[in-house]
């Protein structure tokens, strides 16, 4: 990084590590250099995005469903169609990875040649008719080059199991300047059929990175990217229907996409909005890709825009007025900067950077500090797994760990601390949180000072191990941590240990939560659990029902069991809650009374309901802003 910028961990992190003990940095960065392993790959995603987000015009590269040929008159009628000089810029012809000029006797020759090795008859025919497109206002010459250069990589490279010989040809359509490759699906090497489906080495999207990469190395602006990461949902046309309504009306984009059940229509929607969080992630990693870079500012603010354009369920499409103008573009090919170069060089930065800040938080000295830094550091991580596209490292940091797998797990501490992050820090209930958790850290610390000894072993201390409890739910990577340690201990060790763990957790189910605090709990542990947890097992639900018991009549508890929750609206206002409190009060009746045995029942429903709500409150909180807005603009 140029000195008086921010580092990435500092842009990203946003908090005082620097007091930290660090390695040092001698011999450089640090950065790895892109190219090894996965960062060919990471690149064309960098690559496919960035196009799309400055709206660049996209590969197409098609193959025409009746174009194969099923007999020599057939092939030598495609083969002079391809090549009439009326249409054709230049032809050539392709054998034993060689490209030759068209002579007089080269078409009937090529048909003899190809026909002699065909055998049986295959449904789409001994060849297959591949047309590779151009944006328009693309020079004649630079797509010839492109196609001569894309022919010799895809069917004469030898890369894809075989070489096949074909037949190519530029068109001249001023409007939709396009190659045609006619393909003898017999192989030369090794007599191996081309195949070229999404199960073989061969397939579309090598087809069209391919096509995009060569066309950028011309100078043609084109990106190669699937249809959903643009924002379009619906299939394209059929090919008849598209054929017919060209040849009725010269219109073949009128052709309505054919019919999709509302189950996929929904299923792709939600691609869609997986593909608008990783924009927006690629918006952070340009953004710290070169502070002070005019491009990659631009570059950022695409990003960003492009994330809003799909998630208002707009799609990514070349317009006359794009957010990033052609000269920006061919600003990118000199040379002298590469944005795709400098993202993959910051990613790699930034994951550097995060291990060796990792590495440096479990080298400090252990005690209620250094869990604190892990848990920042787990907040952190989502961010920083956005801005690296899901890496693995940030993952193990950014995703919390199942109950089973995390010793410290509880779901009353954890929607403590959720609770708290909710609130505004002039809160009322922020006192209220901080004041039970400081009572039930003080319980945990004596409890554990009890065993010194298996402290030492584990290189942790009391207050260390309340400060984990306290926490209430934690990241893969600390969970992995623990668990890691707890299997480095003898027997004994162990049996004290799950001891100590067992003393924690029965500390935790009795602290004294406040009264107007439940309700938030409940619905946070509603929220937080999997969907097939028993309702049952949800701490703060439990404790409603204890208290419904206790406070309604015998009238109002049997209004409730007959179906009527009015009595509970003035003490739960969460309907999510109140029917679940509703139904376990119900459930415990049934039980006491002897009518069978406990329905173990999950959350499901509940969740459901929730989440509902919450969607309804945040769609009246947008619409009265939106309304503040507009009065605001009228004063």
């Amino acid at each position: 990084m140029r000195s008086g910028s921010l580092s990435i961990e500092e842009a990203v992190l946003g908090y005082p590590l620097e007091d930290l003990a660090r390695r040092s940095r001698s011999g450089g960065s640090g950065t790895r250099v892109p190219g090894a392993g996965q960062s060919s790959v990471q690149a064309r995603s960098f690559r496919a995005f960035a196009g799309n987000a400055q709206r660049s015009p996209q590969s197409v590269v098609k193959r025409i469903r009746a174009g194969g040929c099923h007999s020599k008159e057939e092939l030598t009628r495609q083969l002079n169609y391809i090549t009439r000089e009326d249409a054709a810029h230049a032809t050539w012809t392709n054998f034993a990875g060689v490209d030759r000029d068209l002579r007089a006797n080269t078409l009937s020759r090529a048909v003899e040649d190809w026909s002699s090795s065909w055998r049986g008859a295959p449904r789409r025919g001994h060849t297959d008719h591949i047309i590779l497109s151009f944006p328009k206002g693309t020079g004649i010459e630079a797509a010839e080059a492109v196609a001569r250069e894309w022919g010799q990589a895809i069917f004469a490279s030898g890369d894809y199991g075989d070489q096949w010989r074909y037949v190519a040809a530029v068109h001249r359509d001023p409007d939709h300047i396009h190659a045609h490759f006619v393909v003898d699906k017999v192989g030369c090497d090794w007599g191996n059929f081309l195949s070229i489906s999404m199960k073989s080495d061969l397939n579309y999207d090598v087809m069209r990175e391919c096509h995009a990469e060569l066309s950028r190395a011309h100078g043609i602006d084109m990106v190669a990217s699937n249809r959903l990461s643009r924002g379009i949902i619906e299939n394209p046309p059929r090919e008849t229907e598209y054929r017919a309504a060209h040849d009725r009306t010269g219109r073949g984009d009128l052709v309505p996409p054919p019919p999709m059940s509302d189950a996929e229509r929904a299923h792709r929607r939600a691609v869609v909005q997986d593909f608008a969080r990783q924009y927006s992630s690629l918006g952070l990693l340009a953004s710290l890709s070169g502070p002070g870079n005019a491009f990659m500012e631009k570059l950022s603010q695409a990003f960003f825009a492009s994330a809003q354009t799909l998630e208002e369920g707009g799609s990514l499409l070349p317009e006359a007025d794009t957010l990033m103008p052609p000269q920006t573009h061919a600003a990118t090919q000199d040379g002298s900067f590469d944005p795709v170069a400098a993202m993959t060089q910051a990613r790699e930065q930034l994951l550097a950077e995060a291990r060796e800040t990792w590495e440096s938080i479990q080298a400090m000295e252990a005690g209620p500090e250094r869990v604190r830094m892990e848990a920042e550091f787990s907040r952190t991580s989502t961010e920083l797994m956005a801005a690296t596209q899901a890496d693995p490292f940030f993952q193990d940091h950014a995703m919390v760990a199942e109950t089973r797998d995390d010793v410290f797990a509880h779901l009353t501490a954890a929607s403590l601390q959720h609770v708290r992050g909710g609130l505004e820090a002039d809160d009322p209930r922020v006192g209220q949180i901080d004041s039970t958790l400081d009572d039930l850290r003080e319980a945990l610390t004596a409890a554990f000072a009890q065993d010194a000894d298996l402290m030492a072993q584990l290189g942790t201390t009391p207050e260390e191990l309340a400060e984990y409890a306290a926490q209430g739910d934690h990241s893969l990577a600390q969970a992995a941590l623990w668990q890691g340690r707890a299997e480095s201990l003898d027997e004994g060790a162990s049996a004290r240990l799950a001891a100590v763990f067992e003393e924690g957790h029965r500390i935790i189910d009795g602290v004294a939560v406040p009264r107007d605090l439940v309700e938030q709990l409940a619905l946070d542990q509603l929220l937080t659990v999997d969907k097939h947890h028993q309702l049952a097992d949800v701490p703060a639900i439990e404790s409603l029902v204890d208290r419904m018991a206790d406070t309604l009549s015998d009238a109002e508890l049997a209004q409730i069991l007959e179906g009527d929750s009015t009595p509970l609206q003035e003490e739960i206002r969460d309907p999510a809650v109140r029917a679940a409190v509703a139904a376990e009060l119900k459930n415990e009746a049934d039980l006491v009374v002897g009518q069978g045995d406990r329905e173990r029942e999950t959350v499901e429903a509940y969740q459901a309901m929730a989440r509902e709500r919450q969607a309804e409150l945040a769609a009246e909180h947008a619409a009265e802003r939106g309304l503040d807005i507009e009065d605001g603009h009228e004063l």
